[in-house]
């Protein structure tokens, strides 16, 4: 794909980010400062857009409307740099992966969320979206680049509606990347387990805590538990140890055996004090409709025979960790099937009863 803009489309490009710069605009916007009409005013959406050179969000007043930033001619003329060495060497059309390993420590990155996770546990196929921890500073550097026919970058909500091969999310990370990921094999990096595990915590929902508990498993003896960088002490910094502790609880209580050593348990217990009102993981749908039919019940309004049923259901999850929760201070909503499915698919014989 060619980066470069053609001249009709560079004075279009030029008279906006006169006008905007990187102010976010709208499609009425462009009509209006370009003076063109509505259908001329998509076409040169669309060519910046297919090109890297604009940024798609959602509008945060109406959800449904879209709004764009331009990409600055520093960091349009950075990836059409980049572009040129690519056609200079014949890749060719590369997978997204491979302009990751092609890209090297010209921009620094490190894949996260579930394709990071898959990387580590290889349990759960990851989704479409591949998220990417950024410098904030290259954002624009990013979308410009990894932008092609078969890819379509955002920071934020993925809002494209057509069919494209990879989506990717960028995400500003909040540490030195350089400490926080590791190169594969493959050439390209990844997140640290110990960093990413963190961040599965922090999200806490059944999917995360799912690849949490699988990288756990998978990778319990290659960890690092202790350390500043070790996971203890990460999830201390962050004030998850209860969520660690718990987890790492479970585990062993599904195993029915040590699988995660007592003494690690126990150094993250010593951080642990008094109780919280935390109720782990946070699940507002689910907690939005308990409170639902827990108030129908109270008011003696008539629950069906499927509200009840599914209020009992709701309210095993309360009981299911009754024990681990009063220990760690928390109230756990987590099914425990969640846990014992992992440990039973990745072969971790139980122990009797």
């Amino acid at each position: 794909m060619r980066k470069e803009m053609p001249e009709w489309l560079k004075r279009y490009y030029n008279r906006l980010w006169t006008k905007c710069g990187r102010q976010a605009f709208t499609l009425e916007h462009v009509m209006e400062e370009l003076r063109v009409s509505r259908v001329m005013a998509i076409k040169v959406l669309w060519e910046l857009e297919q090109r890297g050179f604009v940024d798609k969000e959602r509008s945060e007043v109406d959800y449904r409307a879209r709004v764009y930033r331009l990409i600055s001619p520093e960091d349009i003329s950075f990836a059409i740099g980049i572009y040129s060495l690519v056609e200079k060497e014949k890749i060719g059309k590369q997978s997204l992966v491979e302009k990751l390993v092609f890209i090297g420590d010209r921009l620094l990155y490190a894949i996260t969320g579930s394709h990071a996770a898959y990387y580590y546990h290889h349990y759960m196929f990851p989704p479409k979206v591949v998220e990417i921890k950024i410098e904030s500073k290259d954002e624009g550097k990013w979308i410009a680049f990894l932008t092609d026919e078969r890819t379509r970058v955002f920071i934020g909500d993925v809002v494209e509606t057509r069919k494209i091969r990879s989506y990717v999310k960028l995400v500003h990370s909040n540490r030195p990347i350089e400490l926080i990921r590791t190169r594969t094999e493959e050439g390209y990096y990844v997140e640290k387990p110990e960093f990413l595990l963190i961040e599965l915590l922090e999200r806490q929902t059944q999917t995360s805590i799912t690849e949490a508990v699988a990288i756990i498993l998978q990778k319990k003896n290659q960890l690092k538990w202790h350390g500043d960088d070790g996971i203890i002490k990460l999830a201390g910094n962050m004030g998850f140890s209860r969520r660690l502790g718990f987890l790492l609880d479970a585990i062993n209580t599904e195993a029915r055996k040590p699988v995660i050593k007592g003494e690690i348990i126990q150094e993250i217990m010593e951080d642990v004090k008094g109780k919280s009102n935390e109720i782990f993981p946070r699940d507002d749908v689910f907690l939005s409709r308990f409170m639902e039919l827990r108030n129908k019940l109270a008011h003696r309004v008539l629950l069906t025979r499927e509200e009840t049923e599914e209020l009992e259901k709701m309210k095993e999850r309360f009981e299911g960790y009754k024990v681990l929760s009063e220990k760690w201070g928390l109230q756990s909503i987590l099914p425990r099937e969640i846990v014992r499915k992992v440990l039973e698919d990745l072969g971790v014989k139980l122990a009797e009863k």
